[in-house]
C-alpha cells in the first residue's frame, strides 16, 4: 500500500478526528537495528497522538503528547470488549494493517465521543 492510499485511508477513518480540528501527518522513523517505525500522527497545536507501527506490520501502538508529557494508554484496558472481539474474529487468522488500524479508529472514534478531554488534550 503507498502513502496516498494509507493518507486517504487514514483520513476517512479518523475523520472525526480531523472534523476537531486535528491535522493529520505520515512520517517514519529508522532505527539502529534496520527497522523502521511508521507514525501517523494527529496533531492539534503542540498536543498529538501517534498510532505508531513497526516495519512488518506485527505491533501498533499508541502514545499520547500532551500539556507536555507523554503517556501511553492501554486501549485493550480501556475498551477490552472491543479488542476481545477483535481477537476473536482473528483468532485463526492474522489480522492485516488496515483491519488493525480500523479498529483503533474505531476505539479512538468511541472514546473522543464520551470524553471532552481526549487523554489530556484539549478538544474544542
Amino acid at each position: 500500500m503507498n502513502e496516498l492510499q494509507i493518507e486517504t485511508e487514514m483520513k476517512a477513518a479518523f475523520a472525526a478526528f480531523l472534523d476537531k480540528g486535528f491535522t493529520y501527518r505520515y512520517f517514519y522513523e529508522k532505527g539502529g537495528d534496520s527497522s523502521c517505525v511508521y507514525i501517523y500522527r494527529f496533531q492539534t497545536g503542540k498536543d498529538f497522538f501517534d498510532l505508531r507501527e513497526v516495519s512488518g506490520g506485527d505491533e501498533l501502538n499508541f502514545v499520547v503528547y500532551a500539556r507536555g508529557e507523554y503517556q501511553f494508554p492501554l486501549l485493550k484496558r480501556l475498551y477490552p470488549k472491543e479488542f476481545s472481539a477483535f481477537s476473536r474474529k482473528h483468532f485463526f487468522r492474522k489480522a492485516t494493517r488496515e483491519e488493525k488500524r480500523a479498529l483503533f479508529a474505531a476505539v479512538l472514534t468511541q472514546h473522543l465521543d464520551k470524553n471532552p478531554d481526549f487523554f489530556g488534550i484539549s478538544i474544542f
